[in-house]
């Protein structure tokens, strides 16, 4: 606490100064009778006014500030030649600081050579050469352990090529994953599932290689299969969800190669004796999910003649009950939308998911995202884009709507539907239709787009400009209607305002869905 509070005091421009005057406090070398209290109080006020700087300046520090000269002469800190694990970890949290990429705070030369001198420590350390004194270290231990997994994890998996150690990334992972303290393995997979979501959503794809061998892989599998720690299991399946999602992994267990009917009789145990932590469970049953798919799309004929699958239906249905915890039922959501398309594409069908019941909304977001994969498989999406683009539309003109509206009222008989909704709440209903119809046309045009040959359109021109011609003419007479009502009209005249503003909607959405297609 008390370093934190003196960041705010010192201004961007005092920190090299600062940095360098609090580590020339430090001792040296090593010596009897050192005050630990304040040695360890020092390196936290380095390492919070270092964390300031990087996060507040766009500025390196200026060359020549001393920082580096003055943690190179006191890396026996972060050695077993201090005794204290505590001020050990410390010492190493301000190296891992310092080593990050993000804004450079000494010379490229300097930090080079801290990364070195930095690996030459972890590799003496207790998280590499593991033995029973490791356990015994005293108080502190585990918070130390947790900085030099840091440590490693920044060598090996996070920006592995600035510490040019390549030799060492699998040893480092083989470590960090079968270390026996359960805090050092789930901050090992926690880094590793951050490197994954990162390079997916970055399409990195080349870093990976640079640390998922096999024998990695093999470790992920194993603690997938052995892990006896629930919050360090479900990071582990969400690591191999992610993995998973590029291609089928090969599961050893040891020297032993598991067969996929294995591996997903062991998960859907496993998912089904996790309801106690929602975690687990829903990584468990995502990744049988994804399994599954693609079991049906490689081996369709042995899909069907497993029974395994109809224990997984049967689960996916009990995660759909009223009763399930938010998580749960947004999981399962997302497992029937990612798995319906290929069950039903497939003409195997390996098992019969009717009996599955989910909220409106995820059935019909699941249904016409269904059909636009069933347009993309059959050749047929530019036919398919305009027959949605229709549907978005609606009726060619407001009769339909009209009469509904004037019938209406006539449907309400006094004490007979004293309880009716009426016209006004049901409104919301196809205003979720139109949204939900809205983007999955959006991603069928991407699609339709990144697949259309040069030169070639596809599209039924004379239908194309039909469907404008009526978008652009139900727009302008649904927004001359809305002008014309009375002030107020969301509470004067609120069924027909609402039933204009969702006419007007619809036509807005289409015009826009047909630009695109021009």
């Amino acid at each position: 606490m008390a370093a934190r509070a003196l960041v705010p005091f010192v201004l961007v421009t005092q920190v090299p100064s600062i940095v360098v005057t609090l580590l020339q406090e430090l001792p040296p070398e090593p010596g009897p009778r050192f005050q630990h209290n304040h040695i360890h109080g020092t390196l936290l006020q380095v390492l919070f006014l270092l964390r300031s700087f990087q996060t507040d300046s766009h500025r390196p520090l200026p060359a020549g500030n001393g920082i580096g000269e003055a943690l190179s002469q006191r890396m026996w800190l972060s050695s077993r030649q201090n005794g204290c694990v505590v001020t050990r970890g410390a010492f190493l949290d301000v190296l891992v600081c310092l080593c990050e990429p993000k804004i450079s705070l000494l010379k490229e030369s300097e930090v080079s050579e801290l990364r070195q001198k930095a690996l030459s420590v972890l590799m003496a350390s207790d998280l590499v050469i593991s033995d029973a004194s490791s356990t015994a270290l005293g108080p502190g231990s585990t918070q130390y352990l947790l900085s030099l997994a840091r440590v490693a994890l920044s060598a090996s998996v996070e920006i592995p090529e600035l510490w040019r150690a390549p030799h060492l990334t699998t040893q480092l992972l083989s470590c960090l994953l079968q270390f026996s303290q359960y805090e050092v393995r789930e901050l090992a997979l926690q880094g590793i599932l951050r490197s994954l979501q990162e390079e997916e959503e970055e399409e990195e794809k080349n870093r990976r290689h640079q640390w998922l061998d096999e024998t990695t892989l093999s470790n992920l599998t194993s603690l997938a299969l052995h892990e006896p720690h629930p919050q360090c299991l479900a990071k582990v399946l969400q690591v191999l969800c992610v993995l998973s999602s590029s291609g089928e992994l090969l599961w050893r267990d040891g020297p032993k190669i598991l067969s996929q009917e294995q591996v997903l009789l062991h998960l859907l145990s496993l998912a089904q004796t996790s309801v106690h932590s929602v975690e687990l469970h829903c990584a468990a049953l995502t990744l049988v999910s994804q399994l599954v798919v693609q079991l049906v799309n490689s081996d369709p004929k042995g899909a069907s003649a497993m029974s395994c699958l109809a224990q997984w239906g049967a689960l996916v249905c009990s995660c759909c009950s009223e009763e399930q915890p938010v998580e749960v039922k947004l999981m399962a959501a997302n497992v029937l939308v990612n798995c319906t398309d290929a069950l039903l594409t497939s003409p195997h069908l390996p098992l019969d998911m009717a009996g599955v019941s989910v909220c409106p909304p995820v059935a019909v977001d699941s249904g016409v995202g269904l059909l636009c994969r069933l347009f993309e498989l059959w050749g047929q999406a530019p036919a398919g884009v305009l027959a949605l683009a229709e549907w978005l539309l609606g009726e060619e003109d407001g009769n339909v709507d009209e009469a509904a509206a004037d019938e209406a009222p006539t449907l309400v008989d006094e004490d007979e539907f004293l309880f009716e909704k009426g016209d006004l709440n049901l409104w919301a209903e196809p205003v979720q239709w139109v949204k939900l119809l809205h983007n999955n046309l959006s991603s069928l045009i991407l699609t339709f787009k990144q697949t259309q040959r040069p030169g070639a359109t596809g599209l039924d021109q004379t239908q194309l400009h039909s469907l404008l011609t009526q978008a652009q003419a139900k727009a302008l007479s649904s927004q001359q209607a809305l002008d014309s009502l009375p002030p107020l009209p969301q509470f004067s005249c609120s069924v027909e305002h609402t039933r204009l503003t969702l006419r007007h909607l619809r036509a807005t959405l289409t015009l826009g869905v047909l630009e695109r297609l021009r």
